[in-house]
């Protein structure tokens, strides 16, 4: 495991994981997810949550009512008119369905025969990743399934992608049958192993992928501690390399320029103005050469989240029009903005900000491309991809809200904040590399951004509940910004 971007990796100590973090795991089915999952609860003193559980006791409920379990809408209708309660403990699950204890039931051969289909169904996917994400807001869990770490919980504390061959996987899933006295051969658990991997590989609806930043663990020549051992090792990776950040912000602002102090100053000021809240903003520390990746709603946008920023210089990608705006192209330039056409692929801009990241400054980008309507963030360019692949540079998701209805000292219809989420560095990048093109891999770099989005701004939700006026531009906006989209991308 020497390859952990960590400069002393050896001498990593559990207390780095804070109390509050989220693990995810995904992988293959007989991958040892669960397994790994209940020690690293036991481990950190987490809460374990299966959340394939929750989809083979929907699966049970419907073989038992001999539901036709690829009908959807009946699915659908069985979950939401059903109770599903998960009583956690530490390091393990009970699983009841409107009340009965359900937990070994969930395990038998005709549930793991038709799971994967029940759990392909959008419909069913919605009810349960609300649930599952509902879960996780609450910290401190650990969650396993197959599409955890770039669906459910885009912004977990560690994601691990958990592989084996499938021989390998075969031989742990026949001993687990062994134990729970299940007589199934090993042609039969082959055969249903590949046919499962297919189906959630190729699957319309979250298909199990590997998330860019997921570390990757190829566990087949593992014993069970030493597969263990190792994601316990990959949890602790991001709180160390976090804890290498400069937080001195004093220290910061004297090493930046005074076109960036003087700049910092007004755009603060203007915040204030407008009663702006920052979350998870006040001393934040990133790395440098940083990918600062915005949601988009508002021509106030970038002033707003440049008010954030307290640290190195920080280039921002601004569409070329308004450097044709006297003076506003001057003052552009001023900030080190640079200039980029919206329309096909600019090169000059994206070798102008690939050296800017290189060289260790920050880069603002705005990778929707063009204003959306607000509550609806996405989808996300591909170009933000393309420099995360030509740089490795890591990022830091924000997300606005209320900047198109601001007003002097804040407004009640149309809360004005931001929020930074954590840095999310490119552990799984390489891997991902080896057998998946590069536009695909750019398409997940970017449903991964846009996961990031929405999870932000349902944490905003949360806190603040979205309000009327918010409703209501928002679904006004999705026909004009749908046209604007095309305009300027022709998609």
């Amino acid at each position: 495991m020497a390859n952990f971007p960590v400069a002393s990796w050896e001498h990593l100590t559990d207390d780095l994981l804070p109390s509050d973090a989220v693990i995810a795991i995904d992988g293959p089915a007989g991958s040892g997810k669960s397994s790994t999952a209940k020690a690293l609860a036991k481990r950190f003193n987490l809460l374990y949550i299966d959340t394939g559980a929750m989809y083979r006791a929907l699966t049970l409920a419907a073989l038992k009512g001999e539901i036709d379990c690829s009908e959807e809408n009946l699915l659908v209708e069985l979950a939401s008119s059903s109770s599903l309660e998960l009583k956690t403990g530490r390091g393990e699950i009970g699983v009841f369905w409107n009340g009965e204890d359900v937990s070994l039931a969930i395990r038998n051969p005709e549930v793991d025969a038709m799971v994967s289909l029940v759990a392909s169904h959008g419909g069913v996917r919605n009810i349960m990743v609300k649930y599952q994400q509902a879960l996780g807001r609450r910290g401190g869990v650990v969650m396993e399934g197959r599409d955890i770490g770039s669906v459910v919980f885009p912004l977990a504390t560690a994601k691990i992608f958990l592989h084996a061959t499938l021989e390998a996987r075969v031989d742990r899933r026949f001993k687990q049958n062994q134990q729970r006295g299940h007589q199934v051969s090993h042609e039969e658990l082959t055969e249903e192993l590949a046919r499962r991997d297919k189906k959630y590989s190729e699957r319309a609806t979250s298909p199990l992928v590997i998330s860019p930043d997921a570390h990757v663990i190829d566990s087949s020549g593992m014993s069970l501690d030493q597969q263990n051992d190792a994601c316990a090792l990959a949890c602790l990776v991001n709180p160390a390399l976090d804890l290498e950040l400069d937080t001195d912000l004093e220290t910061a602002l004297r090493e930046i320029p005074g076109n960036y102090r003087f700049a910092y100053a007004i755009m603060n000021g203007l915040s204030r103005f407008f009663g702006m809240k920052e979350v998870n903003c006040q001393g934040k520390a990133v790395p440098r050469g940083c990918i600062l990746a915005s949601n988009h709603v508002s021509l106030w946008d970038p002033p707003l989240v440049g008010s954030t920023f307290r640290r190195f210089r920080v280039h921002t990608l601004a569409k070329a029009e308004l450097f044709r705006i006297w003076p506003l192209g001057a003052l552009f330039r001023w900030v080190d903005s640079i200039p980029i056409k919206r329309k096909g692929f600019d090169g000059t801009a994206f070798n102008l900000a690939s050296e800017s990241l290189l060289a260790g400054n920050n880069l603002l980008i705005f990778p929707e491309g063009t204003r959306r309507a607000i509550g609806f963030p996405g989808p996300v360019r591909n170009g933000l991809g393309i420099l995360v692949q030509a740089t490795r540079a890591p990022m830091v998701p924000i997300f606005i809200r209320g900047s198109y209805g601001r007003c002097p000292m804040g407004s009640q219809l149309s809360p004005l904040e931001i929020s930074h989420g954590p840095v999310i560095r490119w552990h799984g990048l390489d891997a991902l590399l080896e057998t998946t093109d590069r536009k695909e891999v750019s398409r997940r770099i970017a449903r991964l951004c846009q996961s990031a989005f929405e999870e932000l701004q349902a944490r905003s939700f949360d806190r603040i509940s979205q309000t009327d006026f918010e409703k209501k531009v928002g679904c006004k906006q999705l026909k004009k910004f749908a046209l604007r989209q095309k305009k300027v991308f022709g998609t």
